[in-house]
């Protein structure tokens, strides 16, 4: 809280440093690390109904996701993300199906790959001058562009709105040639004091005009440790 005032004190006066904004944007997402979250997505597709669908994401440290598809027609997939490596796993296959970076920005896997977007580790950062209003509430935003200082990097840069709080409020993402990959608009609620992420909504910009959102709402997390094996593509298989 003490930490969040500062933030919102330097906003008014000095610039704070880029590097110190893209660790503060981090560690909402890092409060959800070793834990079982229970997620609601809600496609929408334009001239098309809403499709909703539920998932359970089970997170390690920073490099491991397993998402576990509980809808009717997906049931029993799996989707995991261990590093940079990524694997789609069907039930009745006897080995799991390697993903490439281009198959994880598309469809229902690429909120694994915001997922794996780690600000201050690995992206550099430079503000630019001045705020703008940005949020649900229109509040007053520092912007930082980012750029990859890693190869394993999902995006090759990007465009970041953060607040006073220091929280990530909105952030364009883009590939190595420039183009803008993604639109997401994150959402927090205060839980027993602390400020932790609620969900985002994601939009795909790299399909045009058939271009939908994808919203997420994190309904439930259970805080616990994973044994390695759930983070093991052969051992997901035999399960």
């Amino acid at each position: 809280m003490f930490e969040a005032l500062l933030f919102s004190v330097a906003l008014a006066a000095e610039p704070p440093e880029a590097a110190a904004l893209l660790r503060q944007a981090d560690r909402p997402r890092q409060s959800l690390l070793h834990s079982t979250l229970r997620v609601r997505i809600t496609t929408e597709q334009p001239e098309s109904a809403p499709q909703t669908s539920e998932l359970e994401v089970l997170l390690g440290d920073e490099h491991q996701q397993l998402v576990l598809f509980r809808d009717k027609q997906n049931r029993g997939r799996k989707f995991l993300t261990v590093g940079d490596k990524s694997w789609l796993i069907v039930p009745g296959a006897r080995n799991p199906i390697a993903m490439t970076a281009n198959q994880r920005m598309m469809g229902a896997s690429s909120f694994s790959d915001i997922a794996r977007v780690r600000l201050a580790s690995d992206y550099t950062g430079q503000l630019r001058d001045g705020t703008e209003a940005c949020g649900d509430s229109g509040q007053e935003c520092r912007i930082v562009e980012i750029a990859a200082g890693v190869k394993s990097a999902p995006y090759a840069s990007g465009t970041l709105w953060i607040d006073g709080n220091g929280l990530l409020r909105k952030a364009l993402y883009r590939l190595a040639s420039g183009k803008p990959a993604k639109e997401v608009v994150y959402r927090y609620k205060d839980s027993d004091g602390e400020t932790t992420p609620s969900g985002l909504t994601l939009t795909d910009l790299l399909s045009g005009d058939r271009a939908g959102r994808t919203v997420l709402e994190y309904l439930d997390r259970q805080p616990g440790e994973h044994p390695a094996s759930t983070f093991d593509p052969q051992q997901q298989v035999r399960r």
